[in-house]
């Protein structure tokens, strides 16, 4: 059991290192080149809204 939580404490690190990684260079892009800072959803760009 602890082997498991061990384990998912690991993969869960990892995933959100690596999803704060991504956040933090799309923002470093979008202040240098003004090509970033679209990762987050925008509602009005979906079509099946209009």
């Amino acid at each position: 059991m602890k082997k498991r939580i061990l384990e998912f404490l690991i993969i869960f690190m990892i995933f959100f290192a690596g999803a704060g990684s991504i956040l933090f260079l799309d923002e470093m892009c979008r202040e240098t080149t003004g090509e970033g800072g679209n990762l987050v959803l925008d509602i009005d760009k979906l079509k099946f809204f209009h």
